[in-house]
């Protein structure tokens, strides 16, 4: 019996370490093929149906969003991924959202995670296959075969539920991801501001976790961020939502919540990390996490806003000696810092 086919994916960089690199790590999942330059790739597409493309945004003859963007139009059903350095996200995440890219990886990249979003990039491409396959057959099909309608249209439903699920899922831990998080945001905002609700945000970030990964190895450091992710929704309410802001950052918003109830929770989140005992550690207290909070209106009253002010109190916990939970008020709870 034959294998099956591994999905055909493109690797677009003009450096060829990069492409090394990516290739070594890719191929053993995946059909690769790797070009250094946006033209090599646009002719590339034409010869071949790729399910995935992954373009550098640096490049000297075009832009990866650009060359995204063409790739969009030749072909709409390939997912698109683009590879930038951390410190470019800002100034991209217009161009990406203008090109329909389906994720976004910061270099340098942790390899299981990469291959995890390639997996998923790849199921996305599957589903947009066969969502189209099945609204071709739901207009071909006859009016008396209603049976098959109503079945059809059941898959169709299906497949575009998962496709919603991709696009707002972190794919490692489960929980929401940073675009659906910024979404959900901007509606609480405009309903706190509505009704004159207060609102904490918390920024959180997994102490040396760096270090952890390096000395545990990337699998157990992918099993402690979902245990992570699990502790929070476990000490959560169920009106707060929570996001994995980028590698082991998180972050969470708390509805109709003062700041001194926010701290609060967050304590709780934080005593819940430091007395796990993680796989790998027999000790509780190898992992800990510190926490930035921030209130609106009182810190601001647009996103970007109350993520700066919980970002900014964030790294005053850091600078503090982590481990512990502050407000960009900087009034020190003394009762729930370790000192």
């Amino acid at each position: 019996m034959n294998a099956p086919r591994l999905a055909r994916i493109l690797i677009v960089d003009d450096e060829l370490e990069n492409l090394k690199a990516l290739e070594r790590t890719l191929q053993t999942k995946f059909e690769c093929t790797t070009v250094s330059s946006s033209q090599a790739a646009l002719k590339a597409i034409e010869d071949k149906d790729f399910a995935v493309v992954v373009s550098d945004q640096r490049m000297p003859d075009m832009k990866g969003t650009e060359l995204l963007a063409q790739v969009a139009k030749k072909n709409p059903l390939t997912t698109r991924v683009i590879l930038t350095a951390h410190t470019e996200t800002g100034e991209i995440l217009e161009a990406i959202n203008r090109a329909e890219i389906f994720r976004y990886i910061t270099k340098p990249w942790e390899n299981q995670e990469l291959l995890i979003t390639l997996q998923q990039a790849v199921d996305h491409y599957d589903l947009l296959s066969q969502n189209q396959r099945l609204i071709r057959e739901l207009e071909a099909v006859n009016k008396n075969l209603e049976s098959l309608v109503e079945k059809r249209t059941l898959e169709l439903k299906l497949a575009n539920e998962k496709l919603s699920e991709l696009a707002m899922t972190d794919p490692l831990t489960k929980v929401m991801n940073r675009r659906a998080f910024s979404k959900k945001l901007l509606e609480e905002i405009d309903r706190s501001s509505r009704y004159k609700h207060s609102m904490v945000i918390a920024m959180i970030d997994v102490d040396h976790f760096k270090h952890f990964n390096d000395t545990e190895g990337h699998v157990l450091g992918d099993e402690a961020l979902k245990k992570i992710a699990q502790l929070f929704l476990g000490n959560l309410r169920k009106s707060d939502s929570l996001a994995r802001y980028g590698g082991e950052e998180f972050i969470i918003m708390m509805p109709e919540t003062k700041l001194a109830s926010g701290v609060e929770i967050c304590e709780r989140l934080r005593s819940a990390v430091e007395n796990h005992s993680f796989q790998g550690q027999q000790r509780a207290g190898y992992l800990t996490i510190s926490v930035g909070l921030c209130e609106f209106p009182e810190s601001g009253e647009s996103s970007d806003a109350l993520i700066n002010g919980a970002d900014k109190a964030l790294y005053e916990a850091k600078q503090s000696g982590r481990n512990r939970v502050m407000t960009n008020r900087n009034v020190k709870q003394s009762s729930f810092f370790i000192t």
